[in-house]
């Protein structure tokens, strides 16, 4: 075709679009939807992906460098950027310490640090302190501690005053927003931190980390802060006999929060001073990380850095990139649901320009000018669309971006915009709403003019061809993404567009599958026609006129397939992840169980009043003991099981409890009259057979020898004590997780062993609400700073911001999909509707209609969506075991969350369009 005919069909198409501005406006609407969407997500990831320089202002702020304390006296390797990653390195076998690991674990951190910097080189400690209680409006409230000068433009871009002043007199402090929401504080309140009460903080400003505004933290001035507290632990009485002690009498939890905050230090550098990749490989050697600016805004060559060659190849979805195989699967399905959400907008505007279009052919037009005026409108339309869906995408990421910002938990780098992505989007949105156009154009120039003038409506039967090849790609499909989950042909090598193997055979085998589940669709809708018959007026009208409108009803139902199928894959997952983390949760006592923990000095009775008060409801105490072997005055040690099936070196195993029935009840949530019995009458009860020899269990105790405890077969060394004692196995894995096994205080005492009650457990109806726990735990608090109270609230879920927002995504689209096509069909049926009115039709009729098309429309998407939304659930599932090399895992079945997709939404979908619709219409005369 001539130029000049495309400038003709354009003009025309452009004329049509606004003579029929409602049709116009509901297919420039289908066409902008996905494009707002993508638009608005490549914007809100752009502005998310931090620069290098932005990247290392997070961990910087402003200062040269960050140095820290990863294992001194070791040799370690990291990232030129250790947030990328850090390892500490296997020492050779026999070799000995090199001078820079002897002088590593000798020196002084500090002057170890100051020595190997520049001269002149300012150091400004950002060791984050242990989690500590602070006082909150209710009671007590679990906060990580830090101390930083905030009125310091070191900390410019790492700790950031958004609310108050800088904290500058003694005792002040600053805190997070997360802080102040979860105590109920306001900035001016005063909050004591326990362990530190004679020192109360007074609140002057809230303070965010940019990459964590989630974060629950308490930032006092240097050195009033994590100084205390550290002294405050390691004056901390020594833990009862039996408590989790090291060798050395250490408490493990003060030693893993010691490893866990290695000291850490800002550097400010002298004028002239630089930092390469040489010194950072000199700080390595002992024991020490260093992240200079200068070296992660340039770094060296992969080759040239250690940390990667000690690192093994790590598949593309294994923890770091799972996340990559989703988004990519997430964006796959987004871009065909582009392409298919325009699919019934061309259709019905052919079937209702088909009489223009026929006088263009009778005036002598040939069938290449009849498809350029079709084509023309798909053109028009569809840069309507993108423009305006690019543009309200990126309006709206600019107007919501402090929702966003809140939702995903860290701040933007920056508002970014990239011409580029945006360009493609739109041209994708262009040119999805041309080729939606291709097969309405072809079909129109083929029309049989004076049918379409004397307005004759032919229909062909559905393609049986298309039917069979589309069940062809649905088996492909599925195939392929299951193994290629599962292949081992070097995963996490990019092969096309930065994307491995794996990433690629998930993606193309789930749009395969969706491809061919709509290569089905228009028999299936065929199908439901031939039921029809026996169905009342309504539905009967609305399955035929979807069976004879095939080409406007498929595209639609695609449409809602394609979404619904995004949303079950990714719930799907997300729910058989949760199951996998809640499997692998181990509580400390049965759900709702209040734990009060004492050390043996504490006021007991006051504690348990004080507990009883502030929680109404807890029903009967239970009063738990261990056992002790006191083998000479003022000496005690714990009495322990023996596993009886152990082989190799002894493993300290669990002490062994007492306690009456009501302990059973509370703490290992058991009603089980032959434990209650068994207890009784002397015995042990065991939940573990591992601990149960001959229908005994063993008990030892270590005596003055100091030696370990006997193993089966060994003698039991001077001044140990070893005991049987008559057992009742009760297998119960849950309750083993709480604890070995139980005897009574009475047969502790006929063993001549003593008892020491270690904790208080109850158990109510429902376990009491977070205030009146902080207010509980206030109350302990005051009466003795070393009880802890404990409430098991069993695992819980993390919500999961993908999830909700494809959920919620896919409703948008359920319900606009399906209205759309709707509006579109009741446009198209105009006719027909005119004639049920002039036969006497009740005015509801039409509104029936109207909500039935629609209902039907977004069930039948979301039933087909839901079957196609599988196969990239369970192929993500298998590469995500695949990658962390577990067993299988079964795929969980969210039913609550299908049942709102396969009944809610079309329920919803279908009052909607019913209660927008008019019930009457007026009528125009027909001439024939």
């Amino acid at each position: 075709m001539k130029l000049t005919s495309w400038r003709v069909a354009l003009r025309i198409a452009r004329r049509d679009a606004l003579r029929a501005k409602g049709r116009s406006a509901l297919i420039v609407g289908m066409i902008a939807l996905p494009v707002l969407g993508v638009a608005g997500a490549d914007v809100a990831y752009r502005s998310a992906q931090l620069t290098p320089q932005e990247r290392i202002e997070r961990s910087l702020g402003t200062s040269d460098a960050l140095v820290g304390a990863l294992s001194p006296g070791r040799t370690v390797a990291q990232a030129p950027n250790a947030d990328d990653g850090t390892t500490v390195l296997a020492d050779p076998e026999g070799q000995k310490p090199s001078p820079e690991q002897v002088k590593g674990a000798a020196t002084d951190p500090t002057a170890l640090v100051a020595g190997l910097l520049p001269p002149g080189s300012t150091l400004t400690s950002a060791r984050p302190g242990p989690e500590a209680s602070a006082s909150s409006r209710s009671g007590l409230l679990l906060t990580s501690t830090a101390e930083a000068d905030l009125g310091d433009p070191l900390w410019r871009g790492k700790v950031d005053v958004v609310k108050g002043r800088a904290p500058h007199a003694p005792y002040e402090a600053a805190v997070t927003q997360a802080f102040l929401d979860q105590s109920g504080l306001a900035l001016g309140d005063t909050t004591t931190v326990k362990g530190v009460e004679g020192k109360p903080f007074t609140l002057t400003a809230v303070a965010e980390y940019p990459g964590d505004l989630s974060k629950v933290a308490l930032i006092g001035r240097p050195g009033e802060l994590i100084a205390p507290l550290v002294a405050a632990e390691q004056n901390k009485p020594l833990p009862a006999a039996g408590a989790n002690t090291d060798a050395a009498g250490a408490d493990p939890a003060t030693a893993d929060a010691a490893a866990a905050n290695p000291p850490s230090w800002l550097v400010r550098l002298p004028a002239g001073a630089h930092l390469g990749w040489a010194e950072v490989q000199e700080f390595n050697r002992y024991g020490y990380t260093l992240t200079a600016r200068t070296v992660a805004l340039d770094p060296p060559a992969r080759s040239a850095v250690p940390y990667y060659r000690s690192q093994k190849f790590v598949l593309a979805t294994g923890i770091g990139g799972s996340g990559t195989v989703v988004a990519a699967t997430i964006a796959g399905m987004a871009l065909l649901e582009t392409a298919l959400l325009a699919g019934p907008a061309f259709a019905v505007g052919a079937r209702r320009s088909r009489r223009q279009l026929a006088l263009l052919a009778a005036g002598g037009g040939d069938r290449a000018q009849v498809r350029a005026v079709v084509l023309g409108g798909g053109v028009v339309l569809g840069l309507a669309g993108a423009l305006g869906g690019v543009l309200v995408g990126t309006g709206l990421v600019a107007v919501l971006r402090p929702w966003l910002e809140s939702a995903a938990g860290s701040r933007f780098g920056h508002f970014s915009v990239h011409p580029l992505d945006l360009l493609a989007v739109g041209a994708v949105g262009v040119g999805t709403a041309l080729v939606a156009a291709v097969l309405p154009a072809v079909q129109a120039a083929r029309q049989d003019v004076v049918a379409a003038l004397a307005g004759r409506v032919t229909a062909k039967a559905p393609s049986k061809r298309l039917a069979a090849f589309g069940a062809v790609l649905v088996a492909t499909g599925t195939t392929l993404a299951l193994l290629g989950a599962g292949g081992s042909g070097r995963p996490g090598m990019p092969v096309a567009g930065g994307y491995d193997a794996q990433t690629l055979a998930i993606l193309g085998g789930s749009a395969t599958a969706e491809l061919g589940m709509l290569a089905c669709t228009p028999l299936l809708v065929g199908l439901l026609g031939r039921l029809a018959r026996h169905l009342p007026l309504a539905p009967r009208l609305t399955l035929r006129d979807a069976a004879r409108q095939r080409g406007r009803t498929a595209p639609a139902i695609a449409a809602v397939l394609a979404a619904v199928a995004g949303a079950v894959a990714i719930t799907v997952y997300t729910a058989s992840s949760d199951a996998e983390s809640r499997s692998e949760y181990r509580a400390t006592a049965p759900t709702g169980a209040v734990t009060l923990t004492v050390i043996p000095t504490s006021p007991l009775p006051q504690l348990q009043a004080a507990i009883t008060a502030d929680l109404p409801g807890l029903g009967a105490r239970a009063d738990v003991y261990q056992l002790e072997y006191h083998f000479c005055p003022n000496c005690a040690s714990t009495v322990n099981f023996v596993d009886s099936v152990a082989t190799g070196g002894y493993q300290w195993s669990a002490p062994v409890l007492a306690g009456d029935p009501t302990v059973l009840h509370n703490m290992f949530g058991l009603h089980d009259p032959a434990a209650e019995a068994a207890l009784a009458a002397g015995q042990a009860v065991v939940f573990d057979s591992r601990y149960v020899k001959d229908g005994k269990a063993t008990f030892h105790a270590q005596g003055e020898s100091g030696g370990g405890p006997a193993q089966p077969g060994q003698a039991s060394q001077p001044g140990d004590k070893d005991v049987s004692v008559p057992a009742v196995l009760i297998d119960n894995p849950a309750a083993a997780h709480y604890g070995i096994g139980l005897v009574s205080p009475g047969t502790a005492q006929h063993l001549g062993l003593a008892t020491q009650l270690t904790a208080s457990v109850w158990l109510p109806a429902a376990p009491p609400s977070a205030r009146l726990q902080q207010q509980a735990t206030a109350a302990v608090n005051h009466l003795d700073s070393f009880a802890e109270l404990a409430v098991e609230r069993g695992y819980q879920s993390k919500s999961d911001l993908t999830t909700l927002a494809l959920s919620g995504f896919a409703a948008l689209v359920v319900l606009g999909a399906a209205g759309i096509a709707t509006g579109l069909a009741a446009a198209d049926s105009r006719p027909d509707q005119a004639t049920l009115t002039a036969v006497g039709a009740p005015p509801r009729t039409r509104r029936v209609l109207s909500g039935l098309q629609c209902g039907t429309i977004a069930l039948l998407g979301a039933a087909l969506g839901t079957l196609c939304g599988y196969v990239p659930a369970v192929a993500l599932r298998k590469a995500h075991e695949m990658a962390l090399h577990i067993p299988h895992e079964p795929i969980i079945t969210p039913w609550s969350q299908l049942l709102l997709i396969l009944v809610a939404l079309p329920l919803l979908a279908a009052l909607v369009a019913s209660a927008t619709t008019r019930s009457r219409m007026p009528l125009a005369r027909r001439i024939d």
